[in-house]
């Protein structure tokens, strides 16, 4: 299941971030960086375990990133991304200083089913200089950038409250 993270996932969430950074895949951060953005952070547990997660960044002209997204590799292909990005997008819809989602990845099938969209990477400025100066790959970056409007999936959400009421 999906659900906030707390502080005591916070070594897992590393665990898995630590797996990942080793070959450039996700940005390396520390336990006291995780700890300091716990509430960022969505998990996905099974059995009393971490075995999914995923950070939401907002800011930036009503940008939110998606952001370190890793599913343990005992656990692929079970749908776990997937539900980590769905929840990610929920999450976003419930605030109100975020349009647009977008993301770097290299997982574009999985984000292109939700209806991101490729863009050029020279439309997220704030994210090139800032996280980007920290990867390893930040001279040849090979991950794709894409994005998607979160206004009609506001709009179609704000729809179905009304029916909601209409209806009751």
């Amino acid at each position: 299941m999906v659900r906030e993270a707390t502080l005591e996932d916070a070594h897992a969430i590393q665990n898995l971030i630590c797996f990942y950074s080793e070959d450039g895949k996700m940005l390396f951060r520390t336990l006291d960086e995780i700890v300091q953005s716990i509430a960022d952070f969505l998990v996905y547990e099974m059995q009393d375990e971490v075995v999914g997660i995923c950070s939401l960044k907002f800011g930036w002209d009503k940008l939110v990133e998606i952001r370190s997204l890793g599913v343990d590799p005992r656990y692929h292909r079970q749908g776990i991304a997937t539900k980590m990005v769905q929840g990610s997008i929920e999450r976003a819809l419930l605030r109100d200083d975020c349009d647009t989602a977008f993301v770097l990845t290299y997982a574009v099938p999985l984000f292109t089913k939700f209806g991101f969209e490729i863009v050029d990477k020279i439309q997220l400025p704030q994210k090139v200089w800032n996280d980007c100066q920290a990867c390893l790959h930040k001279d040849n970056c090979d991950e794709t950038a894409m994005s998607l409007s979160l206004l009609p999936l506001k709009k179609l959400a704000t729809l179905k409250d009304s029916e909601k009421v209409l209806y009751s």
